[in-house]
């Protein structure tokens, strides 16, 4: 299977921003979905796959969302797992992270 590359630097930077946008600068991960203030900067928002490109995913709107640094650790996915050490040493996630790891 030929992996998906990820689009050039200015058209992924614009793609950032229309998905950030679209949702409203709002992580749409579960420990943040239901807080009506919190939102994430543009800057350290972090664009996710929902279907991951190494699992047959693209780089269509439809396909990313904004989730912010703690949710995107906690997803549960394998291309994540490096992440997470950079993640406790920062105190992003707690030492107990693994009960927090959800799906989707």
């Amino acid at each position: 299977m030929r992996r998906l590359r990820r689009p050039p630097r200015e058209l992924w930077q614009e793609t950032r921003e229309r998905i950030w946008v679209r949702d409203r600068g709002r992580c749409q991960g579960p420990y943040c979905r239901e807080e009506p203030l919190y939102s994430v900067a543009i800057e350290v928002a972090h664009i996710d796959h929902i279907v991951e490109v190494s699992r047959g995913g693209s780089h269509r709107d439809e396909n990313l969302r904004v989730l912010c640094r703690r949710c995107h650790v906690l997803r549960a996915s394998p291309a994540h797992r490096g992440m997470i050490s950079g993640a406790l040493r920062a105190g992003v996630i707690p030492a107990d992270w693994r009960s927090l790891v959800w799906e989707g």
